[in-house]
């Protein structure tokens, strides 16, 4: 039945064509990334990013407002049009719970995160791979902690992007309060990081793809672990507690 509801709301997102918008929009931002770092000529530091850390650079024109918009926006779609609908008071057939629906969605939505960051990560390094060579892979190491790093922040982002989903009435208004939470928290993040770092995740997604000339070390790692681990089960019992809410 998890199975089945995962694909339906898979099939729902396939349909509305959203992931060919965005595969769209991130390889024309790789391949203009590619090029402006061959470009010396411009004298903008991009050329510290050819070669090996390229792929560092895309991660992080990811995490820079349009990856969590465009999670935001099919967390909108999933869920807060839903809602608009009335499709968590209305009766249910074939046996599936609202709970359940759900938590399918959640699961569908995670899987696209994931299919995203992906995408990303196989095209920056498919992309570098033609303008360097081998070189791409001079930092892998590195850049491989990166990803598994924000893998984590990005399932807590998709947890408040959950959570907030729940509490908007449709999807402009969750589309409107995605976008300013993210802009402030860009804002934030880079200006007032020593204070933000202490409470704020999404903090994390800039220091763990070192945006902005973010230094990452251990101290940096632990504590963007311990806190995206807290806000995760924070947010996990807000959903949880929305939902049976919502059930009543």
């Amino acid at each position: 039945m998890v199975t089945e509801l995962l694909k339906l709301q898979l099939k729902r997102l396939n349909r509305q064509k959203l992931f060919y918008l965005y595969f769209v929009i991130m390889a024309a931002l790789i391949i203009s990334n590619a090029f402006q770092c061959i470009d010396n000529s411009a004298n903008t530091g991009m050329e510290y990013y050819a070669g090996g850390n390229f792929p560092i650079l895309c991660m992080q024109s990811y995490i820079d407002i349009i990856g969590p918009l465009f999670l935001g926006f099919i967390c909108a779609v999933l869920i807060s049009g839903e809602r608009a609908n009335g499709m968590f008071k209305q009766p249910l057939l074939n046996g599936v719970s609202k709970k359940q629906l759900l938590m399918g969605k959640i699961a569908s939505i995670l899987i696209a995160t994931l299919l995203c960051f992906l995408f990303v990560i196989l095209l920056s390094v498919g992309i570098g791979f033609l303008f360097w060579g081998n070189h791409v892979f001079d930092y892998a190491p590195k850049y491989f902690l990166q990803i598994l790093l924000l893998a984590v922040t990005q399932v807590t982002l998709v947890l408040f992007l959950v959570f907030l989903s729940l509490h908007m009435k449709n999807i402009s208004s969750m589309m409107c309060a995605a976008l300013i939470i993210l802009l402030i928290n860009n804002l934030f993040s880079q200006f007032f990081g020593q204070y933000v770092s202490f409470f704020d995740f999404m903090y994390y997604l800039y220091a763990f793809s070192e945006y902005n000339g973010m230094m990452l070390n251990a101290s940096v790692i632990i504590s963007g672990l311990v806190i995206n681990v807290v806000t995760s089960m924070i947010l996990i019992y807000g959903i949880i507690r929305r939902m049976n809410r919502m059930m009543m």
